[in-house]
């Protein structure tokens, strides 16, 4: 009795390497929701190009505990 057992593949390779400079291109305009604290720390992550990679945690905290507050605020009515 023999096993039907699958050939070991190999990884695909990806058969077009993305541009970095396309991926600029596309993200260039800043993302906007429409809700004013939640643009307010999307400003502030995309300005991370500017800091020191060290800086970068305190930075995804502080979005991290703004975009909280901001779920957790009772809507306008």
């Amino acid at each position: 009795m023999s096993e039907n057992t699958p050939e070991p593949t190999e990884p695909e390779s990806p058969e077009s390497e993305t541009d970095p400079t396309e991926t600029a291109q596309e993200f260039a305009e800043p993302v906007r929701t429409g809700v004013e604290e939640v643009d307010d720390v999307l400003d502030s992550v995309d300005g991370l190009d500017d800091l020191p990679v060290g800086e970068h945690v305190a930075v995804f905290e502080g979005a991290h505990d703004r975009l909280r507050q901001a779920l957790d605020s009772q809507p306008d009515t």
